[in-house]
């Protein structure tokens, strides 16, 4: 009963995502090993001042941030400190997320994109499957919860 009600909740949790041609199905979030996600980030990940165990921690550890905030803020403070933000995904780029249903209502959630391909783009993130947690995921797109994407910059990676 455990295992079907844990699968009832990814299904409401991570809903189909409805594309210009056909449904695509986001994929179910899946713990990963808290490893850094690129060569270029340090051995012991990027210095931050977010919480350990939260979304934004992880993405900070695996990109250099100067912004602070909550997740659902990221977008426009890091605008605002110059770096170049985007409605796509790309690899290396903090995925920022909505505010609301699937994520936090008042904090909003961030992510690391990890992969793209057609219709889709794979993310890393921390504190969905549970608090401190690495996951992976497969996101259709286009994907409706997504606020942007802040992708790598040469001179701030």
């Amino acid at each position: 009963m455990k295992i079907l009600l844990s699968a009832l909740l990814l299904l409401v949790t991570f809903p189909v995502v409805v594309g210009t041609a056909a449904a695509t199905v986001a994929s179910a979030p899946h713990p990963t090993p808290a490893v850094r996600l690129f060569s270029w980030v340090p051995a012991d990940g990027f210095p931050d001042r977010f919480p350990f165990g939260q979304c934004t921690w992880w993405a900070a550890y695996n990109r250099k941030v100067t912004w602070n905030g909550n997740a659902a803020d990221w977008l426009a403070n890091a605008s605002a400190q110059g770096f170049h933000t985007q409605p796509r995904p790309s690899v290396g780029a903090i995925a920022v997320y909505r505010r609301g249903a699937p994520y936090s209502a008042l904090y909003g959630h961030v992510a690391v994109v990890i992969g793209v391909g057609p219709g889709t783009y794979t993310v890393s993130e921390m504190n969905v499957v549970g608090w401190g947690q690495v996951s992976t995921r497969k996101v259709g797109w286009p994907d409706p919860h997504i606020e942007g994407f802040i992708p790598l910059q040469e001179d701030h990676q």
